[in-house]
């Protein structure tokens, strides 16, 4: 499960973009007893070689979406994987707030699995993962994210607003992939 490093996703606000070809075929969201779940599966209309450079650029992760307002390589784990420290402002209706992870990033043969540390962070868990392939001059991407902020969230935020804007969240977030794989 990856978020994007990103993965990120913790309560986070919508800002539409132009449409794309990216094609979901899935797109599921869940929130339940403060545990916010996701899981995406599409069609990029991009080269899976843009798509795995854009992914596994880090400290470009603040082009992909406003929210991210800070995005650093800030280390290596005893394993070599990078760890990966994002700031992101996330917003609600009235509920703001700054919210910091830190995450040790293991990258495969198209996959990245993105695990916050806790101890680092302002979450209690996250785990992301994405995976790409290509599929003729497209690419699939699936990614699946489970997460628990370490804060408290306004049941009426969970429960009226955290789905919707998570869902909008990812699709932007993936429309910024595919827009940017196409560039490189």
């Amino acid at each position: 499960m990856l978020r994007y490093p990103i993965a990120l996703l913790a309560c986070l606000p919508l800002v539409g973009s132009p449409a794309l070809a990216l094609s979901p075929v899935t797109l599921d969201v869940s929130v339940a007893a403060g545990i916010y779940r996701v899981r995406f599966d599409a069609l990029l209309d991009a080269p899976v070689e843009g798509v795995a450079r854009v992914l596994t650029d880090y400290v470009a992760y603040v082009s992909l979406d406003p929210r991210i307002r800070s995005s650093e390589v800030i280390g290596t784990a005893p394993d070599g994987a990078p760890l990966v420290k994002t700031r992101i402002r996330a917003c609600a209706g009235f509920f703001c707030r700054d919210v910091r992870r830190v995450e040790h990033v293991t990258l495969g043969d198209g996959v990245l699995v993105a695990r916050a540390l806790p101890e680092r962070s302002d979450l209690r868990s996250s785990v992301a993962r994405t995976e790409w392939r290509a599929e003729g001059d497209r690419t699939r991407v699936r990614y699946e994210a489970e997460f628990t902020p370490d804060f408290w969230v306004p049941t009426v935020i969970s429960r009226n607003y955290a789905g919707r804007m998570l869902r909008e969240s990812v699709l932007e977030l993936f429309e910024n992939v595919e827009e940017q794989a196409r560039e490189r």
